[in-house]
């Protein structure tokens, strides 16, 4: 057990081998947001055709209803993005020595968002109101709102130090109320529903592999 934790803290800290999940995750939900999807709301939208994969570059579908057509695809984009962001947010921890209760409230809120999304994409997406479409919804909400905990509970130690990290943490809090706002406002859509992730994806490549925070946050510590 010792062992297998010291290899799992190992890549953890390992910033190439997290820098290629960062940038494969947000690589998987941009494509996978423009899958062409069987579905008669998105009849008549132009779609291309790259390597005998079909796409819609409009993102109109969201990743649920692309889970239709897309069943596996649709569990890699669960998957995925719950190593991809919860190895991120750990090598950021890691890297500025981010401790103490808000760093465990952090770690399980990983944990228990990583959960919500699984449970998410095993859960089949359908029309309609149920209670199996219930907990379809609340675990894809629940994933969004654990991660955004983690990733923000950093950006606000950190902007204590540093302006720009608390520009950080509003521009990401306005990027959430936006999405929720073009939710309710406009209508659900593939697109406005990868704004966050993009976002994320941004933020914790800022903080992981630039020297835009490195100075401002309190006692970074050298990773491998």
């Amino acid at each position: 057990m010792a062992k297998l934790k010291s290899s799992f803290l190992a890549l953890v800290n390992n910033k190439w081998f997290c820098l290629f999940w960062l940038i494969f995750g947000c690589a998987y939900v941009t494509i996978y947001g423009a899958l062409w999807v069987d579905d008669p709301y998105t009849e008549g939208l132009k779609t291309v055709t790259i390597l005998g994969v079909v796409l819609e570059p409009t993102m109109t579908a969201t990743a649920s209803v692309i889970g239709r057509t897309h069943f596996w695809a649709f569990k890699g984009w669960g998957l995925f993005q719950a190593i991809s962001l919860g190895l991120g947010i750990l090598y950021v921890y890691n890297r500025y020595a981010f401790t103490g209760k808000p760093a465990r409230v952090g770690r399980i809120c990983l944990i228990l968002g990583s959960a919500c999304v699984m449970t998410c994409v095993i859960t089949p997406s359908r029309e309609g109101f149920g209670m199996v479409q219930l907990l379809h919804w609340s675990t894809a909400l629940l994933f969004g709102v654990f991660f955004a905990v983690a990733l923000g509970l950093l950006l606000f130690r950190a902007s204590k130090t540093s302006r720009r990290a608390l520009v950080t943490l509003i521009v990401f809090i306005a990027m959430l109320a936006t999405m929720i706002c073009l939710l309710i406002f406009v209508g659900k859509g593939g697109a406005i529903e990868s704004i966050p992730m993009w976002g994320a994806y941004l933020i914790v490549i800022l903080l992981g592999y630039t020297n835009v925070y490195r100075k401002c946050l309190p006692e970074p510590a050298e990773a491998e």
